[in-house]
């Protein structure tokens, strides 16, 4: 359920990225599960106009990201717990997390979402690489 559709394969995916998703998987203020090839789980999340790629692991015990909830002011809300995210950089916005969740490139290719390399940290946050839906 969570695999990458095989259609969204393609010989022009920039070196590093993959393609995981489909616009119309991800409504505007949800956030959505994906597994990349690597095996390692991913949150996507649809704020403001913008599609930003997370780990899909809590920072503070391991629970799953992608059941919790975008908040309003663009923080992802972490079901378990209450730890509150920013969608685009990671950074912890309120405990119990000390950690910012890794943030991840990503690039839209007309309706299909890309993702790409971790983003570099950057202090309590990482590199901010969200894409602007047009």
């Amino acid at each position: 359920m969570n695999a990458v559709p095989h259609t969204l394969e393609d010989s022009a995916t920039p070196p590093g990225f993959e393609a995981v998703a489909v616009l119309g998987d991800l409504a505007e203020g949800t956030v959505l599960q994906r597994v990349r090839a690597t095996g390692e789980a991913i949150c996507l999340v649809r704020h403001n106009g913008q599609v930003s790629a997370l780990s899909d692991i809590c920072t503070h015990q391991h629970f799953s990201m992608s059941q919790g909830d975008v908040m309003h002011d663009g923080t992802l809300q972490c079901a378990w717990h209450g730890a509150r995210f920013d969608c685009r950089t990671g950074e912890v916005r309120e405990g119990p997390a000390e950690s910012p969740l890794p943030v991840f490139r990503v690039r839209l290719e007309g309706s299909t979402i890309l993702v790409g390399p971790r983003s570099e940290r950057i202090g309590p946050r990482y590199e901010s690489h969200a894409a602007r839906v047009e």
